[in-house]
């Protein structure tokens, strides 16, 4: 399915820039909103047996962008505070 290795590249790309994030490194994002709004444009334009099918990599698509939420939010704390934040996000 096409839908699937699109869902596999955004969900990949979202976990490199987690890494690069958390290794304290600058990532550029644009676009990457658009990707991951596009992958939702075309998982409910599929039929409903194909977007149950499609469930689990969205799910997983959905847990790296919190995961890199998160990060960018614990990042920004160390810019900010000069040193690793602990605990959750305010």
């Amino acid at each position: 399915m096409e839908l699937r290795a699109f869902a596999d590249g955004v969900t990949q790309t979202l976990g490199v820039a987690r890494g690069l994030v958390e290794a304290g490194c600058s990532v550029e994002l644009a676009g990457l909103e658009d990707q991951v709004g596009l992958l939702c444009a075309k998982a409910l334009d599929l039929p409903p047996a194909e977007g149950r099918i499609m469930l689990a990599e969205l799910v997983t698509t959905l847990a790296r962008v919190a995961a890199l939420s998160l990060a960018l939010l614990q990042a920004r704390k160390v810019v900010a505070h000069g040193k690793p934040a602990l605990g959750m996000p305010d």
